[in-house]
């Protein structure tokens, strides 16, 4: 069963759909973040389809735009850094917390790309979270869009206070708040991990050129929880032909979590 709400808090109005499994009471129940420039339907409706595989095995999911993407209010350029990623997070988790059908459900994250960054940064203690899924998750932020989602020119651009567009064959803009915020508030999953201990999942491609997996590794090596990392021979950024395993990988280790 899929039905939308709208999500609102401190003025922020978030687009979400909420899929329930049929006959359940108080299911796990997975909130879904999205990558950058994406939305909570996904390219090839990727996000729409990890969704869909967690409710057939029996978990609710919770899908929602950023502030400015996708059918949220707000402007994509204006509105979207990872500090106010961060803040429509914790607005969505926390609603989730208040809702009567999920209040004893254990909660877990799921992001892809930047939206698993996000996921990884996650820092609400008041909220208990079960675990945590990043599928190619952005490790290392300034250098990942310094370097390649942005490149050094508009990330130089963006510094010294121009509004950028067009990187990474996107026709969309950005204000500078974006790279500032990278700059200043020092973002870091490394440094995040420190801080909790509950189980967390990693998929990535091998072929991934967007966000390599050597990020991945990175974390693995240093964190300290239980942690699965699972690579997936030939799978690019958008695990566009392996779909199937990717299903696979998250089910499967979503019911292991259940049953432990």
């Amino acid at each position: 069963m899929k039905d939308h709400k709208w999500i609102e808090r401190n003025g922020k109005r978030l687009s979400a759909m909420i899929h329930m499994p049929e006959h359940a009471e108080n299911p796990p129940v997975i909130v879904f973040c999205h990558g950058f420039t994406g939305e909570k339907v996904g390219g090839n409706q990727f996000v729409l389809r990890l969704a869909h595989a967690v409710e057939s095995a029996g978990f609710a999911a919770v899908r929602f735009d950023f502030s400015g993407s996708g059918e949220s209010a707000g402007e994509f350029a204006r509105d979207t850094t990872i500090s106010g990623w961060k803040d429509d997070l914790n607005t969505v988790v926390e609603w989730v917390a208040e809702q009567p059908a999920f209040r004893e459900s254990p909660k877990y994250l799921l992001g892809h790309s930047l939206g698993g960054c996000i996921v990884l940064l996650y820092d609400d203690a008041a909220i208990p979270i079960a675990g945590r899924i990043a599928l190619a998750p952005v490790i290392h932020p300034q250098e990942n869009f310094h370097d390649s989602i942005l490149g050094p020119d508009l990330w130089a651009a963006a510094e010294s206070g121009e509004t950028i567009s067009h990187f990474y064959g996107k026709g969309m803009s950005l204000q500078p708040d974006f790279v500032r915020d990278l700059i200043h508030s020092g973002h870091s999953p490394l440094k995040a991990c420190q801080t909790y201990g509950n189980p967390v999942l990693l998929v990535h491609g091998t072929a991934d050129t967007a966000v390599p997996a050597e990020g991945s590794h990175q974390f693995a090596q240093m964190y300290e929880g239980p942690l699965a990392l699972r690579l997936i021979p030939e799978a690019d950024h958008s695990f566009s032909r392996q779909m199937e395993e990717l299903q696979e990988n998250i089910v499967g280790w979503l019911l292991a979590q259940r049953n432990a």
